[in-house]
């Protein structure tokens, strides 16, 4: 029996919990009513609420809303619902990037007016003063926000209030005083500028970054890096199956390292942290340390060119950079730019000779040991494939040794800056190699010695990097090698 009723007295409590959760879940969200009238909330014509909590306005959804027109200490600015783009611009700057989830925050902040408390119903001169909405050091803010439906809703900021929580307001035409939540200082209480996204560059898709061409930046206008892409005859003559491949004109005749291809990769599309200033303007110019250009950064894609004006890093970290693409100043964290602290060699391959094989026509080796032009002869599927003739020693039989001394070029390899007070005359020159092309362009690589161990390197008659002595001293032994016939080991330091 008394088994039973314990069984009994479970079921039953299973069912009135089973019957509550429907009335809780179910039933009464669907008969419950949100009209001021019923929600416990004593309200005032004009006033809304949202659940248990009164707005000074009734809530204004995106969809709602046609316009909100901003005023504060930072400025003024005014954003307008444009039906061709179904979404918002900003008035007079209409083609920048808005930042969406902080535009949603002052949708909510506008539209959605939460009253932390109501002050007072009937505020008197003296409280005007002191909420701080006149008065001598008042600084209220306003905002407006216009919905589809023509209906307009005018609120003014006053003070903050002495506990931080938030900040007075009133509703233009009533005389009450509302306590705001203290989160509008990210909204209306701050600048159009954290209203935007800080592009600084944008149009190339990441993946087509190496049709980049003309990359230059400058230091206070003058020339520190400048490069171009090859054309397509150089290209074929690079043996690659790269579609495009930039060497630089300033220093001239060097490949680039892996480093100039993420730069770019970054650069193509490219955000700061924050925008600083809207508008390239010369007193923005001055602010933000860019009047000087202190460098510059440009680059053509498709016809277009782009440019970025960079200021001087500032001592906690940080650029500004001015786009003109975006009419921005915008502020980038020095670790983004960290390219613009490189010298050359962190932008250049260290070893200057690449060139395949396959598309050479001759190589013309100088010195004071020995003088001989290489000119050669190629027969793509024949054995030999590949065919030397010196224009002093004849022709070269060993064709396998002879690919060895091409080896030993291609490890020429510079090391660092030369002095940039050395001088150099033609009769520190103890070896040239010149290499032409079977496209017809032709590069001068020259060795000048300026101490015991070192040498200039020039190409084309340009240089400020050296390479050590012995790099010449193997090329020089290594070609009368390859014409005497002695077996040559390119990685051998002999």
């Amino acid at each position: 029996m008394i088994k039973r009723q314990r069984i009994l007295i479970i079921v039953l409590a299973a069912v009135f919990i089973l019957a509550a959760a429907a009335y809780f879940i179910v039933i009464r969200p669907l008969t419950q009513n949100d009209d001021p009238e019923d929600t416990g909330i004593a309200v005032d014509p004009g006033e809304g609420t949202s659940g248990q909590r009164m707005l000074m306005f009734p809530r204004a959804e995106r969809d709602d809303i046609e316009s909100i027109e901003v005023t504060n200490t930072k400025g003024s600015y005014k954003f307008v619902y444009n039906d061709e783009i179904e979404d918002f611009e900003l008035v007079g700057h209409e083609t920048l990037a808005v930042n969406a989830l902080m535009f949603a925050r002052l949708v909510v902040s506008t539209g959605s007016t939460y009253v932390l408390a109501k002050v007072t119903d009937s505020v008197t001169d003296d409280e005007l003063l002191q909420y701080g909405f006149k008065g001598d050091g008042a600084e209220p803010a306003r905002f407006t926000v216009t919905l589809h439906n023509g209906t307009t809703h005018n609120v003014n900021v006053g003070k903050k209030v002495i506990s931080g929580g938030g900040y007075y307001a009133m509703y233009e035409g009533r005389n009450a005083v509302y306590v705001l939540d203290a989160n509008i200082e990210a909204t209306v209480l701050a600048g159009v500028e954290d209203l935007l996204l800080p592009i600084l560059t944008g149009g190339i898709e990441a993946g087509n970054y190496f049709y980049v061409d003309h990359f230059t930046i400058k230091h206070y206008g003058e020339d520190f890096l400048s490069c171009r892409n090859l054309t397509s005859e150089e290209l074929s003559e690079m043996e690659t199956t790269a579609q495009a491949q930039a060497i630089t004109v300033i220093p001239n005749g060097y490949s680039l390292s892996t480093n100039y291809d993420e730069t770019l990769q970054m650069l193509v599309s490219c955000e700061g942290e924050s925008v600083a200033a809207i508008g390239v303007t010369d007193e923005h110019l001055e602010e933000y340390g860019l009047k000087d250009e202190p460098y510059t950064i440009s680059y053509d894609y498709n016809g277009f060119e782009f440019e970025l004006t960079v200021s001087e890093p500032t001592e906690d970290g940080y650029y500004y950079v001015a786009t003109k693409m975006f009419d921005l100043i915008v502020k980038v964290p020095a670790a983004d730019f960290e390219f613009l602290s490189w010298g050359l060699l962190q932008w250049i391959e260290p070893y200057v000779f690449s060139r395949s094989i396959s598309f050479v026509e001759s190589i013309e080796i100088e010195s004071d040991e020995l003088t001989e032009t290489f000119r050669f002869t190629h027969r793509p599927g024949d054995d030999p494939s590949l065919i030397v003739v010196g224009d002093e020693c004849g022709q070269i039989r060993d064709i396998p040794n002879f690919r060895e001394f091409y080896k030993t070029l291609l490890y020429t390899k510079i090391y660092d800056y030369a002095p940039e007070d050395v001088e150099v005359t033609e009769d520190d020159c103890v070896l040239k190699f010149t290499v032409r092309t079977l496209g017809g362009n032709v590069t001068e690589y020259a060795f000048y010695r300026y101490s015991t161990r070192r040498c200039l390197l020039k190409i084309n008659g340009e240089g400020q990097f050296y390479l050590f002595f012995d790099t010449a001293n193997k090329i020089i032994s290594d070609a009368g090698k390859a014409i005497s016939g002695e077996p040559i080991d390119s990685l051998d330091k002999n």
